[in-house]
């Protein structure tokens, strides 16, 4: 039936979009059900691990509730998160023989766990399942993408960056629910925990952001918090400016000392 529909589809040479809106919002449901057919559901309590770093790749995973988080551990001890997966979110998803990196729950969670052989088997007779499975390899390569080009940014957009993402992701009311600890935000933002908090409290002060809580963020301002961002680029240069001066002061003073101390 879902290869029917994808054929006509795809010969139909004056489909409007509209119509090419409705027939993957169809597949899409349907692709949804299908992972809650074959799927196995499993919870897990905050920070259990649901796989290790070099496992066998042999699952794919889709988010029923609850958040999840993907990381690294380091040879020095730090720790690197790769991404944050909420509510409808799959992870777990490379093509390779073993997972890149780690997976672990971030709250409680409510996990389904759906063998990768079931999928590509389903996916051989089925044109619509294949189609749904190049959409989540695509949107996953997308975010890595966007990752990437995250991490050359500097500090203030980072920050800026997490929030924007997160008021699309978890925005309850007016508010943006954080299931994360802040430690995990500087894990994934490659930032120590003191500038993120330190960012948050200027975001504050400068009316971008009010946080009733620590995982609760009310953005009161895109404008404001879009200034702060691009404000944060041009304070790189000066911040280093003003080292290298208080460095030039110092050495100075150490040069005047000496000599007052050989007179």
């Amino acid at each position: 039936m879902h290869g029917q529909i994808i054929q006509r589809f795809q010969q139909s040479s004056n489909v409007n979009d509209s119509a090419r809106q409705l027939t993957t919002s169809v597949d899409a449901k349907s692709f949804d059900l299908l992972i809650d057919r074959i799927g196995i559901c499993v919870s897990y309590a905050p920070q259990a691990r649901i796989f290790h770093e070099n496992d066998p790749a042999g699952s794919a995973y889709k988010v029923v509730s609850g958040s999840v988080r993907t990381c690294k551990f380091l040879r020095d001890g730090r720790r690197q998160i790769g991404g944050f997966y909420l509510a409808n979110d799959f992870f777990g998803l490379e093509s390779s023989d073993r997972y890149t990196l780690s997976a672990e729950a971030v709250t409680n969670a409510k996990v389904l766990m759906i063998k990768k052989s079931v999928l590509a088997a389903a996916a051989k007779h089925d044109a619509a399942i294949e189609y749904q499975l190049l959409l989540l390899a695509n949107r996953e390569l997308a975010r890595l993408q966007a990752r990437v080009l995250l991490l050359i940014k500097n500090a203030q957009e980072r920050v800026g960056e997490f929030i924007l993402e997160m008021e699309k992701r978890s925005k309850v009311g007016n508010s943006i629910q954080l299931p994360m600890k802040r430690q995990d935000v500087a894990d994934y933002l490659g930032l120590t925990i003191e500038t993120v908090s330190r960012i948050l409290t200027s975001l504050e002060s400068c009316a971008a952001i009010r946080m009733p809580t620590a995982r609760r963020i009310v953005l009161r301002s895109h404008s404001a918090l879009r200034t702060a961002m691009e404000g944060g680029s041009k304070a790189v240069p000066v911040m280093n400016c003003l080292k290298k001066c208080y460095a030039q002061n110092r050495q100075n003073s150490r040069s005047s000392l000496n000599y007052d101390m050989k007179r």
